[in-house]
């Protein structure tokens, strides 16, 4: 029989520290009841305790030679929850800033940016970005919303037999033909009639701004070389790149 239990418990059980913390040491791995005692900094009392709240909600499974391990049901529903774990983490930033703008199933994978680094200085932003495209070593997909800090560093790397993507939103089709017409290395374009904000990807790490929920742009940006997040924006990158139209200076 299907347990009746809603969100409710469900969000109960994740509301203890002490829980949320045995569940993510468990992530991956197998832990006896001592062992996550001396991780958590708990007694073996609490631990205890609390292992048995987490068995009789089935989020954990003791098994038979001693150690404990999540459920099925538990590694689901840590899953489900990563994107909460997201936005908590960097509330302010999610307060700032338009998701609506990712398409749905970028949202509900937002979780894939735990590993990722949120930076909020515009000079620190813009180091990250010339040390990623500096970094790369076979391929740059850039969303462009300014061409003054790509373009030189994109020629460089163009002649050292780096390929790169540009992909460029309508109203910057002009400057972008300027400021190629005497490069003889261009970078394959696609354009867009509005870029939903920056998206940088390189075979070594990738970076995510989204604009604010005036439609401005934002320098708070994501930076990281976790592969879920590196997967995550490569994948965004070429959904985006996908629905563009090509452009040729």
């Amino acid at each position: 029989m299907e347990s009746s239990e809603g969100l409710d418990k469900l969000f109960f059980e994740f509301a203890s520290e002490s829980r949320l913390g045995i569940l993510r040491e468990l992530q991956g791995k197998e832990l006896k009841m001592q062992e996550l005692a001396r991780k958590l900094d708990l007694t073996d009392t609490e631990t205890c305790r609390q292992l048995q709240r987490l068995s009789d909600a089935r989020l954990v499974q003791k098994q038979p030679d001693g150690p404990y391990r999540l459920t099925g049901y538990a590694k689901t529903v840590l899953e489900t929850l990563s994107p909460l774990d997201l936005i908590s983490k960097h509330r302010e930033y999610f307060l700032d800033h338009d998701t609506s703008l990712l398409p749905c199933e970028f949202r509900a994978r937002l979780g894939e940016l735990l590993g990722a680094k949120l930076t909020t200085s515009t000079i620190e932003t813009m180091n990250e970005v010339t040390e990623m495209f500096t970094g790369a070593q076979k391929q740059i997909n850039a969303s462009v919303l300014g061409f003054k800090l790509l373009l030189e560093i994109t020629i460089k790397r163009l002649r050292e037999g780096v390929k790169v993507r540009w992909l460029v939103q309508e109203s910057f089709l002009n400057e972008a033909r300027t400021m190629l017409l005497s490069e003889e290395k261009r970078p394959e374009i696609r354009w867009t009639p509005r870029i939903l904000g920056n998206v940088n990807v390189t075979d070594k790490a990738a970076m995510l701004t989204i604009r604010r929920n005036d439609g401005t742009m934002s320098y708070n940006s994501f930076f990281g070389e976790d592969p879920y997040f590196l997967k995550w924006a490569e994948d965004l990158f070429m959904h985006e790149w996908e629905k563009a139209k090509p452009w040729y200076p």
